[in-house]
């Protein structure tokens, strides 16, 4: 019986939790590194919820906190984990004891049982100097010779290197260049001639159903504009509607057909700034009066040339005859 009571006492003890610390090593040098192994024992009713341990106290340094082992064994769960500790002052220093909390493992119950570890004593020693013995020089740096297998590294790289460069200059001075082909320049078409034909294929193709109107009136002005530009050097592609017109003013072979450029520039613009949505038929009607002002301006340019050059036989004939 007395047995029996031993054994019941002994499982009793077994299944209750229990915590036990210890260290690899009593003393250290100072700056190693020495470890701290914490083992918790619990039955299934209970779980680990933590330990309070900081990571600097008492001249101890805490480096790492290895991931701690579970094991289950016997009806118990047994936690194992490993701390790395270390210490940069000589000395004698407490590992003081620390609290480590257990949980109930159901839910429902919030029960938490606080199990209390044994403090531990760890020596920090300095590094033993002999100081009966006289301090001694600090040599001078020893130079090693080199080998061979030191520069071969340094002596391939700049060989691949040669290459490499080599290679490059023997492609670059073997490609053979392309010859350019050579740009024909089209010789330009007098200003009517240039104008007329395009708004003659505008009307043929009937222009304004293929494009959009901002983009059909600002490519119509602009066969207009540089037809002015080069028959009457007037810098038409760069000033705005109203400049234009001032210039058309100064000019009388321009002058007398002002109403139809009006005309046409009012229209565009509205279309190009202010959002204007012309009809097809105002669009084919300011083609067709395009087509008529520049038709009307090249034969009144015409007349007047014809007309300065009798008055230049004129004035010839009547000097010879003197």
């Amino acid at each position: 019986m007395a047995f029996a009571g031993i054994m019941w006492q002994a499982t009793l003890y077994a299944q209750q939790p229990h915590v036990e610390v210890h260290t690899d090593s009593a003393q250290i040098l100072i700056g190693s590194q020495f470890h701290l192994y914490l083992d918790v024992s619990l039955p299934t009713a209970y779980r680990l919820q933590g330990y309070a341990l900081p990571d600097s106290f008492n001249h101890i340094e805490i480096i790492n906190r290895a991931p701690a082992d579970t094991v289950s064994t016997g009806g118990l769960w047994h936690y194992h984990q490993v701390l790395t500790l270390t210490s940069f002052d000589s000395g004698r220093w407490l590992i003081p004891a620390f609290p480590v909390v257990l949980a109930s493992s159901r839910p429902d119950d919030t029960t938490h049982v606080i199990l209390q570890t044994d403090s531990l004593w760890i020596a920090v020693q300095t590094v033993p100097v002999d100081t009966s013995q006289p301090f001694k020089p600090i040599k001078d740096i020893r130079r090693v010779k080199l080998t061979w297998l030191d520069i071969l590294p340094d002596v391939l790289l700049g060989i691949a290197l040669l290459l490499i460069v080599w290679g490059i200059v023997y492609v670059l001075r073997r490609r053979k260049r392309k010859p350019q082909p050579a740009v024909i320049q089209q010789p330009l078409q007098p200003p009517y001639e240039e104008a007329m034909a395009q708004l003659k294929q505008w009307q043929t193709e009937q222009a304004w159903t293929k494009m959009h109107m901002k983009e059909y009136f600002t490519r119509l002005t602009d066969v207009l504009r540089r037809y002015v530009e080069r028959a009457f050097e007037i810098p038409a592609m760069e000033i705005t509607s109203g400049e234009l017109l001032e210039h058309i003013d100064q000019h009388p072979l321009l002058r007398m057909h002002r109403t139809i450029w009006d005309e046409i520039l009012s229209e565009a613009d509205r279309v190009k700034f202010a959002r204007w949505s012309s009809s097809a038929d105002m669009a084919a009607h300011c083609l067709d009066k395009a087509i008529e002002v520049v038709e009307a301006v090249h034969q009144a340019q015409q007349a007047q040339a014809r007309s300065e050059q009798a008055t230049e036989q004129a004035a010839t004939l009547k000097d010879t005859s003197k």
